[in-house]
């Protein structure tokens, strides 16, 4: 959680692994006093959610590409970004590039949302008026949301990874210091 708890996404260290993960998107409306200041946290929320996205690939940086595992069987309503999710399927991303692609998405994601306040159905803020418009929103926030679930994945995995390096070094470091002992008691002899 964050110290001031106004945004309910967040970073946090996964309990079991120690890897750094982004918080899933909430659902539900934030709270507020009109629908106004719903959609106004909601927007704000989005922006949140897709730079810890990408503040945390560009952590984990790396040259290594790779697919995006998370986009294999995503299908939104929204032409478009249907195309954009057939694209990035067939492409292999670094965590660089993906952190990117995450805060490119989640930007046109915050600014439709944004940009669409006179369109807010009344009492039910986080939706719009315009049908097509709301599957645009609708598909953004899958693909956002699709994506820093990839950048946990890569999270979970990185830590792994360093964990293991960290155990062969005090291995190594164990065995070397066994081996000089070995044959320091040899020539002691």
């Amino acid at each position: 959680m964050t110290a001031f708890s106004i945004s309910r996404v967040f970073r946090f260290n996964d309990g079991n692994t120690g890897a750094a993960q982004i918080s899933v998107f909430p659902e539900e409306a934030p709270k507020g006093e009109n629908d106004l200041e719903i959609r106004i946290k909601h927007f704000t929320e989005i922006e949140n959610f897709g730079f810890l996205g990408f503040v945390l690939a560009h952590e984990l940086s790396g040259k290594k590409k790779q697919k995006v595992r998370t986009l294999s069987t995503l299908n939104v309503e929204d032409a478009e970004v249907q195309g954009l999710i057939v694209n990035l399927r067939e492409a292999a991303l670094s965590n660089e590039t993906l952190g990117d692609e995450l805060l490119d998405v989640d930007i046109n994601w915050e600014h439709f949302v944004a940009s669409t306040n006179d369109k807010l159905i009344p009492g039910d803020p986080l939706k719009v008026s315009d049908a097509p418009l709301q599957r645009k929103i609708d598909a953004l926030d899958e693909l956002s949301e699709a994506l820093v679930g990839e950048i946990n994945q890569r999270s979970q995995e990185h830590t792994a990874s360093r964990k293991r390096s960290k155990r062969l070094a005090q291995t190594l470091i164990i065995v070397a210091a066994v081996a000089a002992l070995i044959v320091w008691a040899l020539v002691a002899r």
